[in-house]
């Protein structure tokens, strides 16, 4: 039962929490007074059951920004069916250590003295407390903390309850005859004077602010490094373009050979390959601009494979070229195809790069 009602107030602060308004940085007021409300259960006996219990306090900044003190007054009911029934008045005082702070939740552990007083007999003693816990503080708004608590009080002493334990009956903690009691508080805190840190949260901001610029302008630096970078590639792209280009103008003159270099076939095959079309369109635009030329179409290879081999797959490629430009539109009449095979080498076919040069496809203009 416990468990249950600390998870639902937590569920109902987390809940709470994601509402609040959004500030850059958790400020602590220096003095805020506040009240808190809740349930206590005892440890005591089996059936002690769930009461209420309520508290004022005084919370003020210590030294470091991690600690809090909090000089509290409050009431707690315990009781235990058929057992006992107490009602104390309680002042303590609390030091609360935050480790860490997020932008609008403090969350901390808390440990502390106190005493008690059993309102309903006079003469009783005060008692000794020993309270501890853990919990957290978020602002819902400017000059307001909400705080959400729970924790364990140890009484050192039997005398909580008015009723005395058995050496069977011992405190869990202690392992002692010793009385506590559970507790699990939601309350307010209201700021009291100067109220939060407005000048650090303002410098807070200028500074998010600075990074925000730097962070823009880096990265609309490093946006314009790229757009520089992407633009001199495409400069430096058209300029290779066009010095390829200019490489591989096809003239045609009369009684001259041109080398088609760049016209490829797939391997052992008169099947052109698709990068081949970028020269053989320069060729078709070659015979296009001199309708009065004549060629002759020869194709070659390197020494790899028999004679007749290679003078068959030559004059097959030779008239692969042709059946290209006449589907283009070249008049058949002005091409004629031969098969040379490997005899007539331009480079050693010692080599991967020679045999490479030695398979190329010529044409000569007839004079």
């Amino acid at each position: 039962m416990k468990h249950l009602i600390l998870s639902s107030i937590l569920v109902v602060a987390l809940c709470s929490h994601s509402q609040v308004q959004a500030q850059d940085e958790f400020n602590s007021p220096e003095l805020a007074l506040g009240f808190s409300a809740g349930v206590a259960h005892g440890v005591n006996h089996p059936d002690d059951k769930w009461m209420m219990q309520y508290r004022a306090f005084l919370q003020y900044e210590l030294a470091s920004p991690m600690l809090l003190g909090q000089l509290g007054v409050g009431y707690t009911g315990l009781t235990a069916t058929d057992a006992y029934y107490v009602q104390t008045g309680i002042a303590d005082l609390r030091l609360f250590f935050s480790p860490f702070s997020l932008p609008n939740l403090k969350p901390y552990f808390y440990g502390g003295f106190g005493v008690s007083k059993n309102f309903q007999k006079s003469g009783t003693d005060f008692l000794m407390l020993v309270p501890m816990g853990v919990g957290f503080q978020t602002r819902i708004a400017d000059q307001v903390l909400l705080q959400i608590c729970g924790g364990y009080t140890l009484s050192p002493s039997d005398k909580l309850d008015e009723r005395e334990r058995t050496n069977t009956d011992l405190n869990t903690l202690t392992n002692q005859k010793h009385d506590a009691f559970y507790g699990i508080m939601i309350g307010l805190a209201f700021t009291i004077g100067g109220g939060f840190d407005k000048e650090a949260a303002a410098l807070r901001e200028k500074e998010l602010a600075d990074a925000e610029a730097k962070r823009v302008k880096e990265l609309a630096d490093a946006e314009a490094k790229r757009i520089k970078e992407l633009a001199d590639a495409e400069a430096r792209r058209i300029k290779e373009l066009a010095e390829a280009r200019r490489d591989t103008v096809i003239i045609l003159e009369k009684g001259k050979k041109v080398v088609l270099r760049g016209v490829n076939f797939e391997f052992n095959k008169a099947t052109l390959t698709i990068n081949s079309e970028t020269i053989l369109t320069m060729a078709y635009n070659a015979l296009v601009a001199n309708p009065d030329v004549q060629i002759e179409i020869s194709g070659h290879t390197d020494n790899v494979g028999s004679d007749t081999y290679n003078q068959t797959l030559s004059l097959q490629r030779a008239q692969a070229v042709k059946n290209w430009l006449v589907k283009k539109g070249i008049a058949s009449n002005r091409m004629k195809t031969v098969g040379k095979g490997e005899n007539e080498p331009m480079a050693s076919n010692e080599t991967d790069e020679g045999r490479a040069e030695n398979r190329r496809i010529e044409f000569f203009v007839y004079p």
